[in-house]
């Protein structure tokens, strides 16, 4: 019994902490409407500011403490709010997960960047007053530390909760989220609400992340991000909106986990084996749960309008034609490249394979999937099984077809046992359950060690999933070709499963059921209205998209040959992945290829070409390596993300937009197309290098649309009348709108030009 209340007085301890980043995430949602998904990030990066103050730099605790809680982290929030936050109006709820989680990828890449480049060096925060400075309570000792964060959690609470049912101020935050237009009619100032809120909630996380941190011992960037995330479910039990409950979810996590500590030990031995990493997957377990036993929210009506995503479907012929000319493109290009060049681009076709069902899932269906390498990692178990032999190891020199159907089989499987609970999930609750689905795969399959005995109808067989940590991954052998020994071959491999599958792809998304998909993400009350079964179709599209992401994750582990257990499957490279898919064009099979190809270019080509550049000039070997090479390495990918805000629709759009008008003049563009080839020749035949030619091909993509337009003006009026003409968005308003204005206005839109009466 003493045992029991003394696991509850520390259950309770760990769950005030909960409490108060919990309620810190509600107050930033319930005020600003934005799920800040950086919100353990910003708790991490106030731990490690304050230990820089505490023991870095060796200031007082308290001024530390004023300097972290109540000035660093509000300012994070504020700068947060005010520069990235508040141009996500109008997006898509993809869109406002998406930039968060850019967010929080920034954060963790300036902190690695900034404290923890040398591995070497421990940060070891201690406790406040000392470990030894504690009260026995039921025969358990707990620290002052502790006891601060029970009384802080209830007193912020009860403050955060007069502040926003008790007080005008309160009811303005709150106004903000609910109707901004609204709000700004009767007087108000939304945009300083939602940055107070901003500030207050980071404030909350600075808190937790800095009573949090001991419990580590040494200071971690991700393990303390994961540590502070821990506290999501809690926020999910108030619905993103009650500070009551969310404290209270608070409570009862931080005594579930204190329990579970309690049941999975024993008093004469270790922690059991079967339940090694449960302890660190139970808050994504309860995550998953309080999201399952949330109440269902009613269907949303049409939203397609409201947002500012717009996705255009090609022909069948068009999908067709530009997948022929990837394999063309693709086979000019590795016939030009150096071996380690070939090694990028085939890293960058793997990678915009695992993106590939992003595009059916989240761009067609609207349905967010932040698990894209946990399937990945499933797929490899599946055709690891189904190719291991008695004595335990791989019996196969080649990943056979038959392996690869059983993966895709299993994936599938598994997403729809993921979707059958999550159905009634959308948006960021949805994110958030297959973001808490990939930290479970990864802590209690992935990292699982030890065989598992299984007794299936009589058949005693054991499972390995990593026994040895670390494998090798086959690669097909198929029609008497080596894709083994030859990565050219491996390239042109998984390009042209990259040109099937997305040809497939676009068939889905002109087809009924592809169309059925589409409209349940614009307005699910239409379609079930209409009569569309949308548990089907979600279910459907859950496991059509898992399959593939099993394919492509097995194409990608068998392009990287040797995977492991412990950074192979790691879940914050789902939400890059993810991230740069809606970057590249969530909606678009291209985007996923660009999402790919940037991936693999940002993390090699770049630092490999400012490496160079260093040693070519030392003098500046600090600014290209140091500079810009850590900034590329740790930041890059982050900020283009957050960047999204501005161009919604993603990069493919953009430059589709700047194309699409060519098909006006095919023979110019014909001619265009045989001049680079004429060019590619020459390079291929050394008569000139591959540096001339991809610069020749570069510049001619900057300049050769503007020519072949201006040299053909009928045909092009319109677009050169925007292109050559003023800022439509300012015509009216840095001077009088003249009938000369209007003529621009007509022609952008493409209306007949009609004779303007003018009134003196």
């Amino acid at each position: 019994m003493d045992d029991l209340l003394a696991y509850g007085v520390l259950g309770i301890c760990l769950g005030s902490i909960y409490a108060i980043a919990a309620t810190g995430l509600v107050v930033t949602y319930s005020t600003s409407g934005i799920f800040n998904f950086a919100h353990g990030a910003v708790g991490m990066l106030s731990a490690i500011f304050y230990w820089q103050l505490r023991f870095g730099w060796d200031l007082p605790a308290p001024i530390a403490l004023i300097g972290t809680i109540l000035i660093f982290a509000p300012l994070v929030g504020a700068l947060l709010e005010l520069l990235i936050m508040r141009g996500l109006h109008g997006t898509s709820e993809i869109t406002q997960l998406v930039i968060p989680i850019a967010v929080l990828l920034a954060i963790n890449g300036l902190a690695t960047w900034v404290w923890f480049r040398d591995s070497n060096v421990a940060r070891l925060p201690t406790r406040f007053f000392g470990d030894d400075k504690y009260v026995e309570i039921f025969g358990q000792a707990v620290f002052w530390h502790q006891i601060i964060a029970v009384i802080l959690a209830v007193i912020i609470a009860g403050a955060l909760y007069v502040l926003l049912y008790r007080t005008r101020l309160g009811v303005t935050m709150r106004a903000t989220v609910d109707d901004r237009n609204l709000l700004m009619m009767n007087g108000g100032r939304p945009d300083r609400m939602s940055l107070a809120s901003w500030a207050i909630g980071s404030s909350m996380a600075g808190l937790a992340g800095v009573l949090l941190a001991p419990n580590l011992g040494a200071l971690q960037v991700l393990a303390l991000t994961l540590l502070v995330f821990d506290t999501y479910p809690a926020a999910i039990v108030g619905r993103l909106r009650s500070v009551p409950l969310a404290y209270l979810g608070g409570i009862a996590f931080g005594l579930a986990k204190s329990y579970w500590d309690k049941i999975s030990l024993t008093s004469n031995g270790p922690r059991w084996d079967a339940f090694a990493n449960l302890r660190i997957a139970l808050p994504a377990v309860l995550l998953f749960v309080a999201l399952l036993v949330l109440p269902t929210e009613r269907l949303r009506g049409a939203v397609v309008t409201r947002t500012r995503e717009r996705f255009h479907v090609p022909t069948m012929k068009q999908a067709l034609v530009w997948g022929a000319v990837l394999i063309g493109v693709v086979a000019m290009m590795q016939a030009l490249m150096v071996n380690s060049a070939v090694i990028t681009l085939s890293n960058g076709i793997a990678l915009a394979l695992m993106a590939l069902p992003l595009v059916l899932l989240t761009g067609y269906a609207g349905q967010p999937s932040l698990a894209a390498y946990s399937f990945a990692g499933i797929a490899v178990i599946a055709a690891w099984q189904w190719d291991v032999g008695p004595g335990g190891q791989a019996t196969k020199e080649s990943l056979t077809v038959v392996a690869i159907i059983v993966a895709m089989a299993v994936c599938a499987v598994v997403g729809g046992l993921i979707a059958l609970p999550a159905l009634r999930l959308k948006g960021l609750y949805l994110g958030l359950a297959t973001f808490a689905f990939a930290i479970i795969v990864d802590q209690l399959v992935l990292r699982q060690q030890d065989p598992i005995g299984v007794n299936f109808f009589g058949l005693d067989f054991d499972i390995n999933f990593f026994t040895d940590s670390t494998f090798t991954v086959p690669r097909p052998n198929w029609f008497g070709v080596d894709f083994l020994a030859s990565q050219r071959n491996y390239l042109m491999l998984m390009t042209v499963f990259f040109a099937l599958i997305g040809v497939g792809l676009i068939a889905i998304r002109r087809s009924a059921f592809g169309r059925s998909i589409v409209a349940m993400k614009d307005s699910p009350a239409a379609c079930a209205t209409l009569g569309l079964d949308v548990t089907r179709l979600k279910l459907t599209v859950f496991m059509l998209a898992s399959a593939l992401a099993g394919l492509g994750g097995l194409l990608w582990t068998a392009q990287q040959r040797t995977v492991n257990n412990n950074g192979t499957f790691d879940v914050f490279l789902s939400l890059a992945l993810f991230m740069i898919a809606v970057v590249g064009g969530i909606g678009y099979v291209s985007g996923a290829l660009l999402a790919g190809i940037f991936l693999s270019v940002l993390s090699v080509v770049f630092p490999n070409i400012l490496d160079m550049l260093g040693e070519e000039l030392p003098g500046l070997h600090w600014f290209f390596v140091d500079g810009l090479g850590n900034f590329t390495k740790y930041l890059g990918p982050a900020l283009i993300g957050i960047g999204l805000g501005k161009n919604p629709s993603g990069i493919a759009q953009q430059m589709m937009d700047g194309f699409r008008p060519l098909a006006k003049a095919p023979k110019a563009v014909a001619t265009w197309a045989g001049a680079i080839v004429v060019i590619w020749f020459l390079a291929w035949q050394d008569v000139i290098g591959n540096w001339t030619f991809t610069l020749i091909v570069m510049a001619s993509a900057f300049t050769v649309p503007g020519i072949i337009m201006r040299a053909n003006r009928e045909r092009f009026a319109t677009e050169l009348a925007v292109l050559d003409g003023p800022d439509l968005d300012r015509l009216g308003l840095d001077s009088p709108l003249t009938i000369s204005d209007r003529d621009t206005f007509d022609a952008a839109l493409r209306m007949p030009a009609l004779p303007w009466v003018v009134q003196q």
